[in-house]
């Protein structure tokens, strides 16, 4: 007793002031940091160093940050291995020549060639350097898309990271990319639409910084990347308004005046940069009004891209429900249409408005350039291609993961569920995709031609800019095998001919196909002619009486196929 009270009773107010205290720290700890043997007893820690506790970093938050990032990291891996692996395995086709060809030119002449084509001349300048320090083979020649399909995994994970902030769902999101048939599939074609993805990715990536933290690098950072998808491909103008929304609705620090300030001058600039290539783009746009090949699109075609963006491809399921399983089913695209927009209604409800001015931002830039060319293209002249698409829809693979990061208990559950029948069914379509979507066979359609036998014989290539791809292959083969004498409809890719597009354009030489062999037939210089074409270039008007001519004037007609392609060895008469 000390004056009357306990020693009990004068030390409580003091323990439960510590115990006050040591509760307050408590709870600026995270969960996982917590531990039942940090807390005190009896007034008293057992040990005040949580960290030293063995068991909490066994905790099931930290052991599901581990299984995230080790899904993440394999994720990266496979996506590096599936965009290097088998860049040589299929043949270089029609466009790849192309693409071929006009990177030989100087930048000076690539810039006034492409007055008569349809695309800017950045990606081709930088394929021309590119060539000019790795040589040109096929895996050189593909090698640039893989690199910029490579580089845009960083970015898809910077902006994960920077949107989803969960990560789960950036786990989710990186592997639904990792294994994406469509940039897997474009990422190794020796065409400009992997580093629109790149642009498009830094783009945005560029405009989210801007709105956190607006400076001028980040500024010019944004203009640059704006900029340069201007000059990799015209489709990249439908990119602009969904970026413009995107910097007003997307969530940020910066107010709407100051938005609207940083998005004037930022465009502005973009303005400025672009003004050399309008003229170009004028007469690129007359020569195609009217004369573009693409068909209007469809309902069911919008639909099957939303398919196609989401990472799965509707002929492979077709083929599967169907031959394999015998389930007939007439819109398998309307279905995953279907499930997307339950994913994303199921993901907006109860969340907080930001979170739902994050996905309302990211719709609105995938989608819009989707919508506008499908309007224009019923307007005016039919532009619409799902490739040209590629850059902006990235996003949706990311709208999907947003649920799992903004949900919480049974209804992440069930989202967490939906992503993983998503991320199978993306599997499935990568692994499907190549088996039947290959491309033409130009190498061996090469092979074929320089290991005939006849010697006196003339090499007619159809359609003539298909030319460059068998003087390519050909090129590799001459030590083993004699070069035969070879034409075209109208010239030869060796050297380049500026004026060779124009003309091809314009229709000049396709009903000459049937002149072209006569005359070559009249001469007497030949025994055999073989005619490498593609079928399926040119209208039927243009191929059909070429084919019945050389029926008739010629002694015998032996076809060898080819994938998507053929060749048709023609046996001169004798009185010819």
């Amino acid at each position: 007793m000390l004056g009357g009270k306990n020693v009990s009773q004068c030390q409580r107010p003091a323990t439960e002031a510590y115990n006050g205290a040591v509760f307050a720290f408590k709870k600026e700890i995270p969960d996982y940091m917590t531990d039942e043997a940090a807390r005190p007893l009896d007034g008293v820690p057992k040990d005040l160093s949580i960290r030293a506790q063995g068991k909490i970093w066994a905790s099931p938050n930290y052991r599901s940050d581990c299984t995230s990032v080790v899904i993440t990291s394999f994720a990266v891996i496979a996506a590096v291995l599936l965009r290097w692996s088998g860049l040589d395995s299929q043949s270089l086709w029609m466009d790849e020549g192309y693409t071929l060809w006009i990177s030989r030119f100087s930048p000076q002449q690539i810039w006034h060639a492409l007055s008569i084509d349809t695309s800017p001349p950045l990606y081709y300048i930088l394929l021309h350097y590119w060539l000019k320090c790795l040589g040109t083979s096929a895996i050189s020649l593909r090698a640039l898309s893989a690199l910029f399909g490579t580089l845009s995994i960083l970015l898809v994970y910077l902006l994960a990271r920077k949107i989803l902030a969960d990560s789960t769902s950036v786990a989710l999101a990186m592997s639904l990319y990792a294994v994406s048939f469509y940039q897997i599939w474009y990422a190794k074609e020796a065409r400009c639409y992997a580093l629109l993805v790149f642009l498009s990715l830094g783009s945005v990536y560029c405009l989210l910084l801007c709105l956190e933290n607006q400076n001028r690098l980040r500024l010019c950072c944004l203009v640059l990347f704006l900029t340069a998808g201007l000059y990799t491909h015209n489709m990249a103008l439908f990119y602009l308004p969904g970026i413009a929304v995107m910097w007003m609705v997307y969530p940020g620090e910066r107010t709407i005046l100051a938005r609207v300030k940083d998005a004037l001058l930022a465009f502005s600039a973009v303005f400025l940069l672009y003004i050399p290539w309008l003229p170009t783009l004028r007469r690129q746009l007359q020569m195609t009004h009217g004369n573009y090949w693409r068909t209007v699109p469809t309902v069911r075609g919008l639909l099957g891209s939303l398919c196609v963006f989401l990472g799965f491809d509707i002929e492979s399921f077709k083929a599967i429900l169907h031959d394999r399983l015998h389930i007939r089913t007439p819109h398998p695209s309307a279905a995953v249409a279907v499930l997307f927009v339950l994913c994303v209604l199921g993901g907006l409800y109860r969340v907080h408005p930001a979170d739902r001015r994050k996905v309302a931002s990211l719709l609105l830039y995938s989608l819009a350039p989707i919508l506008l060319a499908f309007v224009y293209s019923h307007c005016f002249n039919p532009i619409y291609d799902n490739r040209v698409f590629i850059g902006s829809c990235f996003l949706l693979s990311l709208v999907l993961c947003v649920p799992i990061a903004f949900q919480v208990g049974n209804r992440r559950k069930v989202f967490q569920v939906v992503g993983l029948l998503v991320l199978a069914g993306t599997v499935i379509s990568t692994v499907e995709y190549p088996r039947w979507q290959r491309r033409e066979d130009w190498r061996g359609v090469t092979e074929y031609l320089m290991k005939l036998p006849e010697r006196q014989r003339l090499v007619v290539i159809v359609p003539d800019n298909c030319q460059v791809l068998v003087q390519f292959y050909a090129s590799s083969l001459r030590k083993s095998y004699l070069l035969p004498e070879m034409t075209g409809l109208l010239t030869k890719f060796d050297p380049p001919d500026p004026t060779l597009l124009f003309r091809i354009l314009s229709g000049y030489g396709h009903k000459d196909v049937s002149a072209l062999l006569s005359q070559a037939m009249v001469t007497g210089r030949y025994k055999e002619i073989d005619v490498a074409m593609l079928p399926n270039a040119y209208p039927p008007s243009y191929i059909e009486p070429a084919l019945e001519h050389l029926a008739a004037s010629c002694a015998s007609v032996e076809v060898v196929e080819f994938h998507r392609l053929e060749v048709r060895r023609c046996f001169v008469r004798a009185e010819y």
